[in-house]
């Protein structure tokens, strides 16, 4: 066991906001399942916190992404993008924003395959839109149709009013797969440049790094 590697660590975005929770931290958790060389796997870490009792103790630190933040000004309107356990962080912003009473306005992009079985926090979000704590909301469930529709699609459904927020100072915020959502949401994101701004290519390439640059384009992706 000793000439073994240790395992690395797993990350997981908070799913809380202390002002809500107190001294609670929440996760949102993908018990990860697989098939290898036929036989069944189960992904380490989700499968360990998914058999947890309560009471269990577990081992954790706190990995601080000092770029994914609220803005400072509560004044100040964000777009969250968060498909499947993605949307963990802006469950988080959600919470904060309404305990203190931001005025900014809050619009969340959800996706995942089914609308019945994978509709993560379903009912929070439909309270957080009566009472006015989440703006607007658009969500994909790819597999509910024939044809598969992402948030990147929603993206472009929404390109003009997406473009005017943030024109008008808008922070974005991406959080999930790194390898084809996190690419596929940046690319609509610079079609919405060239569709509805009129920039050329280059020119939408350098507004997405302006917004970058300006801290209003972050991502949490892995």
């Amino acid at each position: 066991v000793e000439a073994l590697r240790a395992l690395a660590p797993r990350m997981y975005s908070i799913a809380s906001s202390q002002a809500l929770v107190d001294e609670e931290v929440h996760l949102t958790v993908a018990n990860v399942q697989y098939d290898f060389n036929d036989q069944a796997r189960w992904g380490v870490a989700s499968n360990y916190l998914c058999q947890l009792e309560d009471g269990a103790e577990v081992r954790v630190f706190v990995d601080r992404n000092s770029r994914f933040k609220l803005p400072t000004n509560p004044a100040t309107d964000v777009i969250m993008i968060g498909p499947g356990t993605g949307i963990a962080p802006f469950r988080a912003f959600v919470q904060e924003r309404s305990a203190t009473e931001a005025t900014g306005r809050n619009w969340l992009f959800f996706g995942n395959p089914h609308f019945t079985t994978d509709f993560l926090y379903q009912l929070e979000w439909q309270h957080a839109l009566e009472d006015g704590a989440l703006t607007k909301m658009d969500v994909a469930f790819s597999r509910d149709q024939p044809e598969k529709i992402y948030v990147q699609h929603k993206l472009l459904e929404r390109a003009t009013e997406l473009y005017e927020w943030l024109q008008n100072g808008a922070h974005l915020y991406v959080c999930g797969d790194a390898n084809h959502m996190a690419k596929d949401v940046h690319q609509a994101l610079q079609q919405v440049a060239q569709q509805v701004g009129g920039l050329d290519e280059d020119a939408a390439r350098q507004w997405i790094d302006g917004l970058a640059a300006e801290g209003r384009y972050a991502r949490d992706v892995y």
